[in-house]
């Protein structure tokens, strides 16, 4: 997988393909006078909620023909009765579009009969690549000086984690530590936000949160030595390698931990297959919007192109600088083949992860 490189600005650094590159197959286009739904499958206030609503007042700005841009949230069953609802009523004529996170990613990945939503089949406008720490209590033993040292004590030390279910996001995290070794005991039932504040009353001792939440909530306990900074998931270079995350260079990569400790080894098998999807999910499309499949090019292309003068904007910039970090976006083609590279796992990745959430969490999916 090709991503384009991480730049300063959240522009996109890649060539921008197919319908994007022709604006006169958009200008044919126009949503005058038309009231245009976003449907969220998360509550209000939620990370794609937020997500959401940072790009709709620029939608009614570049959109053709100005439309009204009004957000509707249908909560439940980790993104599933949202998703559903819309694969079942959203029409192909650009009436609607879908924010998509990682729960969504995950909750399709696993499948199950509740799941009637076709992620393949959407057509993407843009990807939101955001970067992923995982921290953890000194009582643990980490002190943030030296990978091998760090990894022994957390391999000694009786770990605990919180998540809100086994099939949610965090199901990345457990993954994650089993590559490396590490033995965690699951809180579930706590949501992420939750999940920190757990963490700094020492009710938990290690877990995760997105870059930006990471440099608001706890750099500052960093700093007082309340907590240490373990590593980040890495981010995907142009080539598809993991490399160190733009936005936090100087905290090493699971790919530098586990190398450390397996004698520079990359790492190798069926879970390492099956983590790469969760870590596209959790990184590389961490949030995104979609079309309904069917959707004709000429009102992809209409959004597309919305979209990336959206990343243009100054406006939109300086808000997303805050919300999203040091990442550049993706769209069309780009955030096409990012979301298929988080959502397709192979039948031998399946049936691991299927394995792997029955003898971790006890649970059937």
């Amino acid at each position: 997988m090709r991503y384009p490189k991480p730049m300063v600005s959240l522009l996109i650094a890649g060539s921008i393909t197919g319908a994007f590159l022709n604006p006169s197959v958009a200008s044919a286009v126009d949503f005058s006078g038309k009231t245009i739904t976003n449907l969220v499958p998360s509550p209000a206030g939620a990370g794609t909620d937020k997500f959401a609503r940072m790009f709709a007042p620029f939608f009614k700005k570049y959109l053709p023909g100005n439309p009204t841009i009004i957000i509707q949230n249908m909560p439940g069953g980790s993104t599933i009765r949202g998703n559903n609802w819309f694969e079942k009523n959203a029409k192909p004529d650009g009436m609607m579009y879908v924010g998509i996170t990682a729960s969504s990613q995950t909750s399709f990945l696993l499948g199950g009969k509740k799941i009637k939503f076709d992620m393949t089949k959407w057509a993407y406008i843009v990807a939101a690549p955001r970067g992923n720490v995982f921290y953890a209590l000194p009582s643990t033993g980490v002190k943030g000086k030296n990978i091998r040292d760090d990894m022994a004590a957390l391999r000694k030390a009786k770990l605990i984690a919180g998540m809100q279910n086994a099939t949610s996001a965090e199901l990345r995290d457990f993954l994650a530590f089993e590559l490396l070794g590490l033995t965690v005991k699951p809180v579930t039932g706590v949501k992420k936000p939750e999940q920190r504040k757990a963490i700094l009353r020492g009710e938990l001792n290690i877990g995760s949160q997105s870059a930006g939440a990471y440099i608001k909530h706890i750099t500052k306990y960093v700093e007082k030595g309340q907590v240490v900074p373990v590593m980040t998931l890495g981010f995907s270079d142009a080539d598809g390698n993991i490399v160190r995350d733009p936005g936090l260079p100087k905290i090493p990569t699971i790919i530098d931990i586990y190398k450390a400790v397996n004698g520079g080894k990359m790492p190798s098998g069926a879970l390492w297959d099956t983590y790469k999807n969760f870590y596209s999910i959790g990184v590389m499309t961490s949030k995104g919007l979609a079309l309904p499949k069917g959707t004709p090019k000429a009102i992809v292309a209409a959004y597309v192109q919305a979209a990336k003068k959206t990343a243009e904007d100054k406006k939109f910039q300086k808000i997303a600088k805050k919300a999203l970090g040091q990442y550049p976006l993706l769209f069309d083609k780009d955030a096409t083949k990012a979301f298929a590279d988080a959502v397709t796992l192979s039948p031998a990745a399946k049936a691991f992860v299927k394995k792997f959430v029955k003898e971790k969490f006890d649970v059937n999916i």
